[in-house]
């Protein structure tokens, strides 16, 4: 099924909004790298509370660019393999030159571990 021009125009600027928050910037580059993280490991990485990753995970969501599954009390998200082509080429292109970025949260969850 082709999809219409008006549709394919509001996907582009839902994902560009999407892209221009920080955190939600981050939460892409770091998932694009690490390809599943939970809700605690993402605030680990991105040093913010809980509600306010929660926040930016549901409008991600939303927007086609994540997928979620629920493993007992805990929430790991990825990229969402339906995300369409050009979205996942821009998201390579921006993760593939994000190397500090992406180490420094990644230095955070080293030592981390799942709470009890």
């Amino acid at each position: 099924m082709v999809r219409g021009k008006l549709e394919m125009e509001l996907e582009a600027v839902q994902f560009f909004k999407n892209l221009s928050d920080e955190t939600r910037f981050r939460i892409l580059v770091l998932l694009r790298e690490m390809g599943e993280l939970c809700v605690y490991h993402l605030c680990i990485a991105l040093e913010q509370p809980q509600t306010k990753i929660s926040r930016h995970l549901a409008m991600l969501k939303k927007g086609g660019l994540l997928q979620n599954r629920k493993e007992g009390k805990w929430v790991f998200y990825r990229l969402s393999s339906q995300a369409s082509p050009w979205v996942m080429q821009i998201i390579e292109s921006v993760w593939s030159n994000q190397y500090q970025l992406i180490d420094s949260m990644i230095n955070k969850l080293i030592l981390v571990e799942f709470p009890v």
